[in-house]
């Protein structure tokens, strides 16, 4: 496997530790509560994470088929592509994005099914990525609705910092939601 493949793959890796850590220290009570102004509860974010990665799963496997038509070469760079969103900072909740539609949490989501999920959307990214691990995925291209285009080894690092950027919002959520419940708390 080439080296660029096997970086992003620890990268997401973990991502991951980090996630099912924060996520399984969420009290079930307040999973599905939301904070005020009304975002998303931390089993919703769960569910928009698995969603994404689904989504960015397929886009990669069906861009490596369309790569493997269309003759793209093999790698030639084994310099790190972990840098390359940086302008973005998209770890950091610099300022709220908005999600399509198609990566919209239903209300009813539960954490546990999410981990399901995200397991399941994780296999996918990781089979797609291996089988175009002989050829140039910096080569291929696909636009992003706020990112602008971005190759197929940035599409990956994209789930890893958005994984990212949304376990920094569990941790907001659940402090908000956890004050406002001993807030309003009985003082016994």
């Amino acid at each position: 496997m080439r080296p660029r493949v096997q970086e992003l793959l620890t990268y997401l890796d973990a991502t991951r530790v980090r996630l099912v850590a924060t996520a399984t220290e969420v009290n079930p009570a307040f999973a599905s509560v939301r904070p005020r102004g009304g975002t998303w509860s931390s089993a919703e974010i769960m569910a928009h994470l698995a969603m994404v990665e689904s989504g960015v799963a397929r886009l990669i496997a069906r861009s490596v088929d369309w790569a493997r038509t269309h003759g793209i070469g093999p790698e030639e760079s084994d310099e790190s592509i972990m840098s390359s969103l940086d302008k973005f900072s998209m770890a950091e909740a610099l300022r709220p994005m908005a999600a399509p539609a198609m990566v919209t949490p239903k209300e009813d989501s539960t954490i546990e099914q999410s981990l399901a999920s995200l397991e399941r959307s994780r296999a996918g990214l990781r089979e797609a990525l291996i089988a175009g691990s002989d050829m140039d995925l910096s080569a291929v291209k696909r636009p992003h609705a706020s990112l602008g285009d971005l190759n197929l080894y940035q599409w990956a690092l994209f789930v890893g910092q958005h994984e990212e950027r949304h376990r920094r919002q569990i941790e907001r959520t659940i402090a908000e939601v956890t004050e406002r419940a001993s807030e309003s708390a009985p003082i016994v």
